[in-house]
């Protein structure tokens, strides 16, 4: 094979490496925080069981401190009892202790219930704390394991570079400026293979005389049509990708 063909053909398939790499570089802020995601679901739904909890606490201390207005209240009723005078104002009296007695059961019912939900929703605290625990662990290790594949992949894209730029160096000037502009004006691709007498490239059949030209690789040749660098690639490489 022509020596300056091997070789765009070689920095061909390095430069579209380098943009899949690019494309997957794009792709890690989405897929790092895909990997948030269920971590901060779980988080959110405990912040709004805490919440709950607190909230619920605060209505209960609320109560109590209502209760113990209203006991307070009662006694002090109950001591002015031997300062009434008539039957009437003593029974007035008394409907009025048992009217706060009333309101004091109501509020006693009520702390009661914010007790049993105040429990309840401890409970569920704490299993959303588990939760919240699991997410975070795997986070941890969905995040190591991102890490490690972009750390991989700057690797690679470092010795494709160094590859490309010393395969570059060896390239004829007036072929790389060829091939960058093809590359430039041709989405990325400058050089492909001829397939069935066919450019791969735009997919239009060539003449014949050019396609035994270009399936002898012996010199660098290109489409009639969309101009891109061609090669012919060996039968066992062709059969597979067929």
């Amino acid at each position: 094979m022509n020596e300056q063909l091997a070789m765009l053909i070689q920095i061909q398939e390095l430069d579209t490496r380098l943009d899949a790499i690019a494309d997957q570089r794009l792709r890690f802020p989405s897929l790092l925080e895909e990997a948030a995601k269920p971590l901060q679901e779980a988080e959110e739904v405990l912040a709004a069981a805490r919440a709950a909890l607190d909230g619920s606490t605060r209505q209960r201390k609320e109560k109590e401190s209502d209760l113990k207005d209203r006991e307070e209240r009662i006694e002090k009723l109950r001591s002015r009892s031997h300062e009434l005078k008539s039957n009437r104002e003593y029974q007035t009296h008394l409907v009025e202790i048992e009217l706060a007695q009333q309101e004091k059961g109501i509020v006693e019912e009520r702390i009661l219930e914010l007790m049993e939900r105040g429990e309840a929703l401890q409970k569920t605290v704490k299993d959303h704390e588990a939760q919240v625990a699991i997410r975070r662990r795997e986070h941890d290790a969905q995040r190591a394991r991102l890490t490690a594949e972009h750390d991989a992949l700057e690797a690679e894209a470092k010795r494709v570079t160094d590859e490309h730029g010393a395969l570059a160096e060896r390239l004829d000037q007036s072929q790389r400026r060829s091939y960058e502009y093809l590359k430039a004006t041709r989405k990325g691709l400058a050089v492909t293979s001829l397939k069935n007498g066919a450019c791969q490239g735009c997919r239009l059949a060539l003449p014949p005389q050019l396609v035994a030209d270009i399936r002898k690789n012996e010199k660098i040749l290109t489409c009639t049509y969309c101009h891109r660098i061609l090669f012919s690639p060996p039968p066992a490489v062709e059969a597979i990708k067929s």
